[in-house]
């Protein structure tokens, strides 16, 4: 979709792409030479869990990428029709519409092809597992062969989206690096009944949490209980491994909770293009006790905890082989009262995420749309002069070869007013 000028009101054009082009020579011809002057940025989009805040969405908003049914228990989202991941495009193309060529793309829409056409292309939304889970096994391993594929261009880079989607890779490494976090049993070979319940029986766990380690959302592939229940009941976790005798790997914890019986809660870490920007606690049994995080000791401990996790993730993020900072990365920091420290309480690494997460942008003190985009387009240059460095080929390289460089020097000059 061409988001047209309005001439009454004197908008300025946003030059976007949301679906095919029409079967019309005028238009056809019209858009093709519209976007060849430009470096065409692909945008992975499809959340319907992170809205913006009230009123503050772009006002050429595309109708089919609002999500209309977000309330009342048979909504297909949640919170507002306005969400973060298409606003960020949205404000992409507004930053610098001389040079910029949005294509917005769903998930259904994810081909190579597709792909291949755009300069560089960011994944906000839709990758393997959120194939898996809507259109089964066969769409997850094309959109994992696309991720792995450097002539799709798309951030994140797998090998960074592996380590993310693998907890296992980064629960290790940052085990390595002294960072705290739940005791865990990692399995890696497929659950086996007898063998985990003597190693779970070794540590002395009463309750316990067993979930898929790799490749998961949603709370899917997890079971809890009683240990002794378990020991009673050898069907209990025969059946669950049975279920689940397609999953090699899997994390085995102590039931966490809180003195009050209650699941821990998490302080979520955001950082954009490698700075820690905002904090938002969420609650640990309460969906509704979200809210930023207030100043305090907790908030900082919390920051610092995840500033040493983001040195692991600065060592695994790349692009072209050189070290990058994610886009948007989010540290989520597990937090227990334990009335035995001088704190009161005790955080560790519960999670990582990367870009295709939650971004809570109702809970973000400042308006993060804005943030991300402006990141966003300094990415842009950055990832494409990595890409001519390596020696990639890359489509439409007169538009490449004069875009680019004013591009970069637009940057350059805002950073030398800041």
């Amino acid at each position: 979709m061409v988001a047209k000028l309005d001439a009454k009101n004197k908008r300025s054009c946003l030059s976007l792409t949301s679906r095919k082009r029409p079967h019309t020579k005028t238009v056809k011809t019209h858009k093709s030479k519209h976007s060849r002057k430009k470096l065409r940025i692909g945008i992975i989009v499809g959340k319907n869990f992170d809205p913006i805040p009230r009123g503050t969405q772009d006002r050429c908003y595309p109708d089919k990428f609002k999500i209309m049914n977000n309330t009342g228990p048979g909504a297909s989202g949640w919170g507002g029709m306005f969400q973060i991941d298409t606003s960020v495009a949205l404000k992409m193309a507004r930053l610098h519409p001389d040079i910029l060529h949005i294509d917005l793309i769903r998930g259904k829409e994810v081909t190579a092809a597709r792909l291949k056409r755009n300069h560089l292309n960011f994944n906000l939304f839709y990758d393997v597992v959120m194939a898996q889970y809507g259109e089964g096994k066969a769409r997850a391993r094309e959109i994992r062969r696309l991720f792995q594929d450097s002539s799709c261009r798309m951030w994140p880079s797998f090998d960074f989206y592996d380590w993310v989607c693998t907890k296992p890779h980064y629960m290790k490494q940052c085990q390595k690096a002294g960072i705290p976090m739940i005791e865990t049993i990692f399995v890696e070979d497929g659950l086996k009944p007898d063998k985990l319940l003597r190693q779970i029986k070794a540590r002395g766990w009463q309750n316990c949490f067993i979930k898929s380690g790799a490749y998961v959302c949603f709370g899917n592939c997890a079971i809890h209980g009683r240990v002794q229940d378990w020991v009673d009941n050898p069907s209990l976790l025969q059946t669950f491994a049975k279920d689940n005798a397609g999953e090699k790997c899997f994390l085995v914890q102590p039931y966490t909770l809180k003195p009050n019986g209650c699941v821990f809660d998490e302080v979520r870490n955001f950082f954009i293009d490698g700075k820690w920007r905002y904090s938002v606690y969420t609650d640990g049994t309460d969906d509704d006790a979200v809210y930023e995080q207030p100043n305090g000791p907790l908030k900082d401990a919390c920051r610092r905890l995840s500033q040493r996790v983001y040195q692991e993730v600065q060592k695994v993020a790349k692009w072209e082989g050189k070290a990058t900072a994610p886009l948007m990365c989010r540290i989520d920091v597990g937090v227990l009262p334990d009335k035995s420290t001088a704190r009161g309480f005790r955080v560790f690494l519960n999670e990582i995420e990367c870009e295709i997460s939650t971004w809570l942008p109702r809970y973000c003190p400042f308006n993060l749309c804005d943030a991300v985009a402006e990141a966003a387009v300094r990415k842009v240059a950055e990832l494409l002069e990595g890409l001519l460095h390596a020696g990639r080929r890359l489509p439409e390289k007169r538009a490449l070869i004069v875009a680019l460089p004013e591009l970069q020097a637009r940057l350059a000059r805002a950073l030398q007013k800041t």
